[in-house]
């Protein structure tokens, strides 16, 4: 589909640290926030930085005109991010690539697995979707988790795991994913690549359809780098431009 995209000079409305490293900030913009939708991105620039970073969309507010974001301090860009202070301007171009499928077929349950800062993607998702389901989230350890409370809102059956054990489920999300999932079910994943493949991996194995949104670094947004190619269907697709969000039935993770 053809999407109206913005570049814009945006001030900074809230940028805080919520856990360890990872941080979250908002926007206001009436444009980005009344036609994104869930799995979509923006490129977003300031000072000191050659090259916009491209952020998930957390969520969106159509009444305050509110864009969130969260990520995770990294490296040098990032580090300055979460230093911007409230009012300081940001370049965003926004929003980019193509969300997730919402019409979910009669009878069937949508699961959505998240890890890291994939959490981004599938909370808006989480918000965006009629029928609810079950959502499976899965980090390192407890300190990692973000943004729990505003999850549980969204009214999903919520399953959380930890590798060390100090919350939920110890072990591996895709661990808990594979003992509970059910045939009549469609899974959206976002996350790490090697937790993306072994989903992936289940859902193939389960004859379940569903849907990635793939997690690449990327130069320009819009396709015209071409420094974000994955291989769909044995043919290379831009992240940016084709995606984020792919089916996971085609998808070649090598």
């Amino acid at each position: 589909m053809d999407i109206k995209r913005w570049d814009y000079q945006l001030e900074i409305a809230e940028n805080k640290n919520i856990c360890l490293n990872f941080y979250k900030f908002s926007v206001i913009s009436k444009e980005i926030a009344s036609v994104a939708v869930a799995g979509q991105f923006c490129m977003i620039g300031f000072e000191k930085v050659f090259l916009r970073r491209p952020l998930s969309i957390y969520s969106t507010d159509k009444k305050t005109n509110t864009v969130s974001f969260l990520y995770k301090v990294v490296g040098k860009g990032t580090d300055i991010l979460s230093t911007l202070p409230v009012g300081e301007k940001l370049k965003v171009l926004g929003p980019l690539g193509q969300g997730y499928n919402l019409d979910i077929k009669e009878n069937i349950k949508p699961v959505l697995v998240a890890g890291g800062t994939g959490i981004a993607s599938i909370h808006f998702l989480a918000t965006s979707l009629k029928v609810k389901g079950s959502l499976y989230y899965g980090v390192r350890k407890k300190e990692e988790l973000m943004c729990l409370d505003e999850l549980k809102k969204t009214g999903w059956e919520i399953f959380i795991s930890t590798e060390d054990g100090s919350y939920g489920y110890k072990g591996f999300i895709t661990d808990l994913l594979q003992k509970q999932i059910k045939q009549e079910s469609v899974i959206y994943v976002c996350g790490p690549t090697p937790m993306m493949k072994k989903v992936t991996d289940i859902a193939k194995g389960k004859n379940i359809s569903g849907y990635a949104s793939l997690e690449q670094k990327m130069a320009c947004g819009t396709g015209v780098c071409q420094g974000c190619a994955v291989k769909i269907n044995n043919v290379y697709k831009m992240t940016c431009k084709d995606g984020p969000v792919f089916s996971i039935n085609d998808i070649s993770f090598e």
